[in-house]
């Protein structure tokens, strides 16, 4: 099989905030909802294959292993670091791991650095301006041409 680097962004939409520990959570890239119809992204991209599930599960799964870092608004980077991270899936869901109730899709949560890019962050993040946060990294995959 060949493998290849790949670069990808993920935008997590900020869901919850714990102020005291400057961390948050939100969902990174959802392509099902919860009655398991396609949910098309901002960049008019799916996810509707078997083949592009598996890549974006490596890819998420690179991330985690590899980087694990956000950024804001692709200028400051490594102004956080990702504490928590999970792929819903059909199979996990059948498998009782995660209820039926949820979307299919990428969930995480940052904590923000303290250096001067994870306190932009953060006070955007605690004032509202900032509503999402962006992931970039690299991941192997394998079986790509």
């Amino acid at each position: 099989m060949l493998r290849r680097m790949s670069e990808f962004r993920f935008t997590a939409v900020i869901s919850k905030q714990e102020p005291e520990q400057r961390r948050f959570w939100g969902t990174a890239y959802l392509h099902h909802d919860t009655d398991g119809n396609q949910i098309t992204d901002v960049s008019q991209d799916v996810v509707d294959t078997t083949e592009a599930q598996a890549a974006l599960e490596e890819a998420f799964y690179g991330f985690v292993k590899d980087s694990r870092t956000g950024d804001v608004e692709h200028e400051l980077f490594e102004a956080a670091d990702m504490i928590e991270g999970f792929i819903v899936t059909v199979d996990k869901k059948t498998a009782g791991v995660f209820p039926d109730t949820m979307a299919e899709g990428i969930y995480v949560g940052f904590q923000a650095r303290d250096t001067p890019a994870g306190d932009v962050l953060w006070d955007g993040v605690k004032t509202g301006r900032l509503s999402a946060l962006s992931i970039v990294g690299e991941a192997r995959v394998e079986g790509i041409a």
